[in-house]
This record gives structure tokens, C-alpha cells and sequence, in this order.
């Protein structure tokens, strides 16, 4: 399986300031559909340019359903255009696997000894009967930079901004 380890993300020589953007599938990929899109965000990032200019790109899949992207803009700053054309890559992949990448309700939970992925109403659900509690890890997508992204992209639900919604 393709699927980096987050140590891959911890150990990433990029400055901590490097901007992070995470997408989470609405389904588990297997092991097909990761390689290729795995494939996919290798080609995407090592084509993609700001003004002319190679960006410092990297891209991981996370537990076979979180897309992360990594640009280190500390040589020059990512242009608007060359963040759409990130848009419009995600887009495709979302029509290329029949996947859905932009819903920001999904949210990712180590749930019975795996990552799930639920909308946060089922996770209000399952906190209210108990079957999670604030001791549950979640991921935070909502990180912007790759030094929260390497240190505080799980976090226990106590602690993560979410239990403000569930």
C-alpha cells in the first residue's frame, strides 16, 4: 500500500511555515485507487509552477483517505493562479475516482481501532451515546502550516475545536 505514514509528514525537510491543505475523501481508498492517485499527486506536484516557477510541492495520502499537499513558499510566495490550478487538480481528482474532496462536514476519528471518516452529525450521534468520548483522536484538516500539521494534526476531541459542534 502507497499510504505515507505521518512520520513521512514529520520528517518532511520544508520550512514549518510551508502552507498544508488537507482534503478528506468521503470514502476509504483501496489499493488500486490509491496508487493512482497517489501517481496523480506525484505528477500534480512536480508540474506545478507559480508564475513560470517550480513550486517546492509535496503531496501524501493519509490512512488510505486524507489528500495532503505541502508547498514550502519560504523562496517565493504561491500566487492565487497556481492555488486554483491546486482547486482545479482536486476537482478532477474528485471526478476522475467518483470521490467527493470539499465537504468540510466529514470529519476523521480513530474509531474502533481504525480511521473513519462520518459526517459531524454522526459523530454528535455517536458522542451523545457515548461511544466516543473526549478522549477520542481526531484529525484537524484545519491546519495551515506544516509545523501544526506536524505536531498537532491529531488531536483528542477535548482538545479540538470540534467538540464546540458535536
Amino acid at each position: 500500500m502507497v499510504t505515507e505514514l505521518i512520520n513521512n509528514l514529520k520528517s518532511l525537510d520544508f520550512s514549518p511555515a510551508s502552507k498544508v491543505w488537507i482534503y478528506t475523501s468521503d470514502k476509504t481508498f483501496n489499493e488500486a485507487e490509491e496508487n493512482a492517485i497517489y501517481n496523480d499527486l506525484e505528477k500534480f506536484c512536480s508540474n506545478w509552477e507559480s508564475h513560470g516557477r517550480q513550486l517546492a510541492a509535496k503531496s501524501f495520502i493519509l490512512y488510505a483517505r486524507l489528500i495532503v499537499l505541502v508547498v514550502d513558499d519560504s523562496f517565493f510566495a504561491i500566487s492565487g493562479c497556481a492555488m486554483d490550478k491546486s482547486v482545479a487538480f482536486i476537482k478532477k481528482l474528485e471526478m476522475d475516482y467518483n470521490i467527493s474532496l470539499f465537504n468540510r462536514l466529514l470529519q476523521t476519528a480513530y474509531y474502533h481501532d481504525q480511521w473513519i471518516t462520518y459526517p459531524t452529525v454522526i459523530w454528535s450521534e455517536k458522542l451523545k451515546s457515548s461511544e466516543i468520548n473526549s478522549n477520542t483522536w481526531f484529525i484537524d484538516t484545519m491546519v495551515n502550516n506544516l509545523h501544526d500539521a506536524q505536531h498537532n494534526l491529531e488531536k483528542k476531541l477535548g482538545d479540538f475545536w470540534l467538540k464546540r459542534i458535536i
